[in-house]
């Protein structure tokens, strides 16, 4: 298998990936596409001080969502043990070598935040 099957295979793997309802602009029906979901923690220092970065990212085949953008989300469904919820791209990373799969960074979206935008 050539890298860039592996990395469309990663997001297809039900091992490793799971279903989501993505949302242009965070709007309408949305699609079902497939996401594998991470969160890297990254300790860095800067002087005597050290900061405990957590960033949650998510993998999306191009083919599935061809232009992620800020604003947009990702529902997911809780399932088997497995936290659920609702998540707001908050910014773009990398596409890999071979062009198939987009990272995006995103933020969880609280309950509290969907009443707020509410009439």
């Amino acid at each position: 298998m050539r890298d860039g099957q592996a990395s469309g295979a990663v997001v297809l793997d039900p091992n490793l990936s799971r279903d989501a309802v993505w949302r242009a602009g965070g709007a309408g029906d949305g699609l079902l596409v497939r996401i594998r979901r991470r969160s890297p923690e990254a300790v860095i220092g800067v002087g005597d001080n050290r900061f405990d970065l957590d960033a949650m990212l998510i993998d999306v085949r191009l083919s599935e969502v061809p232009a992620p953008a800020k604003g947009d989300t990702f529902e997911v469904e809780a399932d088997d043990g497995e936290p659920g919820g609702l998540f707001e791209v908050i910014g773009l990373a990398t596409i890999d070598s071979h062009r198939l799969v987009r990272t995006c960074e995103v933020a969880a979206v609280a309950e509290d935040d969907l009443e707020e935008e509410g009439p």
